[in-house]
């Protein structure tokens, strides 16, 4: 949990964010294919989950570094959310102050931001539902910190153990979160399809009437294990 940021009180205004074309084909494949696809992909991890809004967002991070607990620049955030945007909140893992409510997620709405991701707590879930926009955190409080800073804007921030920098493509579903790297994103979605072609592959042969183990190949992967360990085969 981070007191202090190198870039504390700045605000930065430079847009990072990458060909919407190519985060709109990312958003079509869930987090596992993502987190399968062996490209530059981080998964965030265990402990940031989805608590109220929609089930899933995927979109450029507008990042916040705040003082774990206080509100001051997450009330300023959303006047630089644009359409598609996902705001990604540092607040360093503090679950007993709530960084974000139904308002903030209200005025993000208005501005088009598709998702919201706190590495802490928020609040107000049910104003949330309402809103409808997805939001993933690690717990719900009811009651804020302060509100006197620092914090920081569109600087690299940390999520869950995960680097995010502004305009890297932050993507949320029911298994988890997952980032890439705003310079990696066709890279990732062209391996991303290939995942995604493999394992429709595999569940049509099985509807064929294969088994898994058939329609994987895994019975081969096996045996050559076997063989580089020096197993015997029967």
């Amino acid at each position: 949990m981070s007191k202090s940021h190198p870039q504390q009180w700045a605000i930065v205004t430079d847009d990072h964010r990458p060909d919407p074309a190519s985060v709109a084909t990312l958003a079509t494949f869930p987090s596992t294919q993502i987190a399968d696809c062996g490209g530059p992909v981080a998964v965030v991890g265990p402990g940031i989950a989805r608590l109220a809004g929609g089930t899933g967002f995927c979109g450029p991070a507008l990042t916040v570094w705040t003082k774990p607990g206080d509100i001051l620049f997450v009330l300023k955030a959303p006047d630089l959310a644009r359409e598609g945007d996902v705001l990604v909140v540092d607040g360093g893992g503090r679950t007993d102050a709530a960084v974000l409510g139904d308002i903030v997620s209200s005025v993000l709405s208005r501005a088009g931001a598709v998702g919201t991701v706190v590495d802490g707590a928020v609040r107000d879930l049910d104003g949330i539902d309402d809103v409808g926009t997805p939001t993933f955190a690690r717990n719900a409080h009811p009651a804020t910190g302060s509100n006197e800073g620092p914090g920081a804007i569109n600087v690299t921030v940390q999520l869950g153990g995960v680097t995010v920098r502004p305009g890297d493509v932050v993507r949320g579903d029911a298994s988890g979160v997952v980032v890439v790297p705003r310079e990696h994103v066709d890279e990732v979605v062209a391996l991303t399809r290939a995942v995604d072609e493999r394992e429709s592959a595999w569940l049509e042969t099985i509807r064929g009437g294969a088994s898994l183990s058939a329609a994987t190949g895994i019975d081969d992967v096996i045996r050559e294990k076997r063989r580089g360990a020096g197993v015997e085969l029967p």
